[in-house]
C-alpha cells in the first residue's frame, strides 16, 4: 500500500501559501483580456444602454473579479459611482489599479460572499482535509475519508442555508443597476476542483474512492439549488432599477449553476432576454452562448 508516497504528493499542494490560494491561481486565465475583448465590449454596451436610463447613474458589478468581462474604464465614463463586489479583494484591486487615477475615485470595492462561504472558510476546508489525510496516514480508509469529507461538506451546506435574502440584500450597495454575469456557474468551482483533485490523488490507495465524485457533485448541485434563488431575490430586492444576469446557455450540456439561474430568473422575474457570444478560451476553442436576462425591478414593485 503506497499511502505514504501518495500523502507526499498531496502535500506538494501545500507550500508557502495555502492550497486554496494555489487553486485560485490555477483559475486565473492569462489571456482573458485578449480573448474576451469582443464579449467585454458587447456586455459593457448592454450595461451602458441601461445606465443611460438611470439618474443618478450608479452600477454594482457583482462577482467583479478582475473585470476582464467588463470595460471598467468605459463604465466610469457613464456612471457617477461604480461598486465592485467579490469574495476576492485582491482581484478587485487589480481592476481598480488598471484605471486612470482620476477615475479610481468613482470606484468602491466591497468584499462579499454571495454564498456565505468566505475565503477563510475555503482555506480552512482545503487545508483541513489535507491535514486529515496526512495525519490519518496508513489508517486512512475509503469509509473514514468519505465520512470526514461529507461532514465538512455538510458544514459548508449549513453556511449556505443560513444565507438569507434580507441579510444579503442589505449587504449589497444602493445601486441603480446590479450586474451579475458569469457568476452563478462559478459559485462552487474551486471547491469542486479541490475535492475532485484530492479524490483523484487517493485512487491508488483507497479502493472505490472515485465513486465519491458523483456524491460530491450531487451535494454541490444541492447547494446551487439552495443558494441561487436567494441570491437572485436579494439582487432584485437591492437594485434601484435593473438587474442584469448573464449565464452560459448550453441546453444540450447544461452548465451547473448557470442552468439553475436562467430557469429561476425566467420563472420569477419576467426578464427581457438576448444572447451574446463569449469566446472564453480561444486556444482551446471554448465558446459560450451567454443568455443575458434584464429584470426591470420597477415592474415588480
Amino acid at each position: 500500500m503506497r499511502c505514504n508516497s501518495t500523502i507526499g504528493k498531496i502535500s506538494e499542494y501545500k507550500g508557502r501559501m495555502g492550497v486554496y490560494q494555489q487553486i485560485k491561481d490555477k483559475f486565473i486565465m492569462k489571456n482573458a483580456r485578449e480573448d474576451w475583448a469582443e464579449y467585454r465590449k458587447c456586455l459593457t454596451d448592454v450595461i451602458i444602454d441601461r445606465t443611460k436610463e438611470a439618474s443618478p447613474k450608479s452600477i454594482a458589478i457583482v462577482g467583479a473579479g478582475r473585470c476582464n468581462d467588463i470595460d471598467l474604464e468605459r463604465l466610469t465614463s457613464y456612471a457617477d459611482q461604480v461598486y465592485l463586489l467579490d469574495v476576492d479583494a485582491d482581484a478587485m484591486q487589480e481592476a481598480v489599479n488598471s484605471l486612470d487615477e482620476q477615475k479610481r475615485c468613482k470606484v468602491e470595492c466591497k468584499t462579499l460572499s454571495l454564498t456565505g462561504i468566505t475565503e477563510e472558510d475555503m482555506d480552512t476546508f482545503c487545508d483541513g482535509m489535507l491535514d486529515y489525510v496526512r495525519s490519518a496516514g496508513r489508517s486512512l480508509t475509503t469509509d473514514s475519508f468519505r465520512a470526514e469529507l461529507m461532514c465538512r461538506l455538510d458544514e459548508m451546506l449549513e453556511q449556505v442555508a443560513d444565507q438569507d435574502v434580507d441579510t444579503l440584500s442589505r449587504a449589497l450597495p444602493d445601486a441603480d443597476i446590479l450586474v451579475c454575469c458569469g457568476v452563478h456557474s462559478q459559485l462552487f468551482t474551486t471547491l469542486s476542483f479541490f475535492i475532485r483533485s484530492l479524490i483523484h490523488s487517493l485512487e491508488d490507495v483507497l479502493p472505490g474512492v472515485e465513486a465519491l465524485a458523483e456524491e460530491v457533485t450531487a451535494k454541490l448541485c444541492h447547494m446551487d439549488y439552495e443558494i441561487i434563488p436567494v441570491i437572485n431575490e436579494a439582487l432584485c430586492k437591492a437594485a434601484g432599477k435593473y438587474v442584469i444576469f448573464g449565464n452560459e446557455h448550453m441546453p444540450d450540456r447544461p452548465v451547473e449553476g448557470a442552468f439553475q439561474c436562467i430557469r429561476d430568473v425566467k420563472l420569477h422575474y419576467n426578464p427581457a432576454s438576448s444572447f451574446l457570444r463569449w469566446d472564453f478560451n480561444r486556444a482551446e476553442g471554448i465558446t459560450y452562448p451567454m443568455w443575458i436576462q434584464i429584470c426591470d425591478v420597477g415592474e415588480m414593485r
